[in-house]
């Protein structure tokens, strides 16, 4: 993944990442609040060490206090100590207590010792911290004390007395918000891309060309109102301005024409991985925008399983295809004018119980061959790849099928199980035509389309 797709994943999915970061501020400033304040008291002492009169037993002396410092810092917390600054403060804690509230901090390059005592009472931190001002420096004392007397070899000084703390040193809420803020943006990011990574569906046309190894000859955009109408017939007005649907079914006619150059395709199926990509509304559309250069089109109603053609198109269906490959018509008997000039209909007809058994027969052959004479175009709107043999089927007889992909539903598995079902059908993938499943980004082709042609009026009233 390059840093553009990488940017294209973000801005899918931007809420969730923008979510992650509210919800880690919020929880980071719940939990501030809801935490105790606590306060710290902190006293300071200055170690010393014996030391003659001389320059180099003052320095002997300066880093013997150095190296007793860090030792200082060790003893704080000793059982010793502790127990001693409670009989001195009077405070109700352990000595464990005592111990897990004091931190002692030393610099090895200095003489100073730090004592910094936390409590949520301010109180009772001053007089911890008060105590152990007093009762360290005895300590030390009488242990750098010789056993047979004399003056202490180090001892420590109080430099920087303890004071009542006003301001508590935690929760650090600002601290903590921000915190919560980069932690909830790591983790949106990387919820985002984990759901990237485990997302199967097909989001880009570089994706699906690569998958198919066939180009993307055709983009429809996302329909809403047309499509989700109920009862709708899922046509586009072709004659009714320069809608963005009209003009990508245009691009997908042209494109067909530069697909083979010396002999593009004239009998093709549309067929899909699976149900409810839309390949009979681009069957259908596709037919219309043929016919409107001037082609003369057939649009065959091949799913002998559950046709939609006819209801789109509200045509009847008593007799059609099925008639015909079982002998019990003709072609010229059944085949239906349309209201849209240039396009006729072969419908499914009755649903027989051996689909797969007619659709590869010699008859289904030599009607291919037939239309193939009588019509510019025949397209042939066939059932999808993955459940049933049939469109595989049919592509084997026709100069090849396009394959059409639902972007943001379709998995890669599928396309790439259906482009292998054509291939062991020894049929020629034409192409691939995607059909949006939702509206068009900005930035996108597709935006611009719409906005272009949304400002465009309608030249001809009329249908398509």
């Amino acid at each position: 993944m390059d840093l553009r797709d990488l940017l294209s994943v973000i801005r899918a999915r931007w809420i969730v990442i923008v979510a992650a970061v509210l919800l880690g501020g919020l929880i980071a400033l719940g939990a501030s609040l809801l935490a105790t304040p606590t306060y710290q008291a902190r006293v300071e002492f200055y170690v010393t060490a014996a030391a003659g009169d001389s320059a180099a037993a003052a320095y002997q002396g300066s880093l013997g206090a150095q190296q007793r410092v860090q030792s200082y810092a060790a003893l704080v917390d000793s059982a010793e100590v502790t127990e001693a600054v409670i009989d001195d403060s009077g405070v109700d804690l352990s000595a464990s207590e005592v111990a897990g509230r004091t931190t002692a901090s030393a610099d090895a390059r200095t003489v100073l010792l730090s004592v910094a005592v936390t409590d949520s009472d301010p109180q009772r931190a001053l007089r911890v911290a008060d105590s152990f001002g007093r009762v360290l420096p005895e300590t030390i004392s009488r242990l750098e004390t010789p056993e047979g007397g004399g003056p202490a070899l180090a001892k420590l000084t109080v430099v920087n007395p303890p004071a009542l703390p006003n301001n508590p040193v935690a929760p650090k809420t600002e601290q903590n918000v921000v915190i919560g803020l980069v932690l909830g943006l790591l983790a949106g990011a990387g919820a985002v891309l984990l759901v990237n990574a485990l997302d199967r569906r097909v989001r880009s046309k570089d994706q699906l060309e690569e998958i198919a190894g066939k180009p993307v000859v055709g983009s429809i955009p996302f329909r809403k109102e047309e499509d989700k109408e109920e009862g709708a017939e899922h046509l586009v007005p072709f004659r009714v301005g320069h809608s963005p649907a009209a003009e990508s079914f245009r691009r997908l006619r042209t494109n067909l024409q530069f697909l083979s150059v010396d002999k593009p395709p004239r009998v093709f199926v549309l067929t899909s991985s699976v149900a409810a990509e839309g390949k009979s509304e681009t069957a259908i559309n596709l037919s219309l925008a043929l016919a409107e250069s001037g082609n003369r089109v057939l649009l065959v109603e091949a799913d002998l399983r559950r046709p939609l053609v006819v209801n789109y198109m509200s045509m009847p269906d008593k007799v059609g295809l099925t008639n015909v490959l079982s002998g019990q018509a003709e072609f010229r008997d059944v085949v239906q004018e349309t209201r849209h000039q240039g396009v006729d209909l072969l419908a499914c007809g009755p649903l027989p119980p051996n689909p797969s058994e007619l659709l590869a027969s010699e008859v289904a052959r030599q009607l291919v061959d037939q239309l193939r004479e009588i019509y510019d175009y025949v397209i042939i709107d066939s059932p999808p790849l993955l459940p049933v043999t049939d469109g595989a089927l049919l592509s084997r007889i026709t100069d090849g099928a396009l394959l059409v992909v639902r972007e943001n539903r379709t998995t890669s598995d599928q396309v790439a199980q259906a482009v292998d079902n054509l291939a062991k059908a020894d049929a020629n993938l034409l192409g691939v035509v995607t059909v949006a499943n939702r509206p068009a980004t900005r930035g996108s082709a597709g935006y611009y389309d719409s906005y272009y042609y949304s400002s465009q009026k309608p030249s001809v009233d009329g249908e398509a």
